[in-house]
């Protein structure tokens, strides 16, 4: 059975990268909150509008007035303000991340290199084996030509999808392995 293989995350192969994704994940929720927030707070006032009078106005006249809600509009212009510094932030951290992706990409195929590796030998094994038999079905077919048999009566099945049996696309992978190392 085949071990089992973790491809790693931008975020576990670069440690950079993996604090820029957590500074995102919480500006973002920072950003649901303070939306919440505002949408709150602007029912609130809707809801319990503001008194016409002031407050020292309102004293003199012998009556009481919630003074958090005259705070309400400056509360409300704060929550804006953070929203929209929580927005600027949230830009600048995706580009950071746009930024850190090479790096970080560097860093996950390093780790998995030798993993690839190994498995790009497997294949290249596979591969030896498939042209190993397809050379000794060719060789039957051939044998069968050159003693003037025709092969209509078989049917005969050639590989062509393999490209020349030669110099084919299985031949032109295993170079490509090698020359990127990871064959010999």
């Amino acid at each position: 059975m085949a071990k089992q293989f973790t491809v790693p995350s931008l975020a576990k192969a670069d440690v950079e990268y993996g604090g820029l994704e957590a500074k995102l994940s919480e500006l973002s929720g920072d950003s649901q909150g303070t939306a919440t927030a505002i949408a709150d707070l602007i029912a609130d006032i809707e809801a319990r509008p503001a008194p016409r009078i002031r407050v020292d106005v309102a004293a003199l006249l012998g009556e009481t007035i919630d003074q958090t809600l005259s705070e309400r509009p400056e509360k409300l212009r704060a929550l804006r303000r953070h929203a929209e510094a929580v927005d600027a932030a949230i830009v600048e951290v995706r580009q950071r991340l746009r930024d850190r992706t090479g790096t970080a990409s560097k860093k996950a195929c390093d780790l998995v290199r030798t993993e690839y590796g190994r498995r790009i030998d497997a294949l290249v094994s596979a591969l030896n084996a498939v042209q190993a038999a397809r050379l000794h079905a060719d060789a039957l077919l051939d044998d069968l030509e050159s003693e003037g048999v025709q092969l209509s009566y078989l049917p005969a099945l050639r590989p062509n999808f393999l490209g020349d049996r030669n110099d084919g696309h299985i031949h032109r992978f295993k170079r490509e392995a090698m020359e990127a190392g990871y064959v010999n």
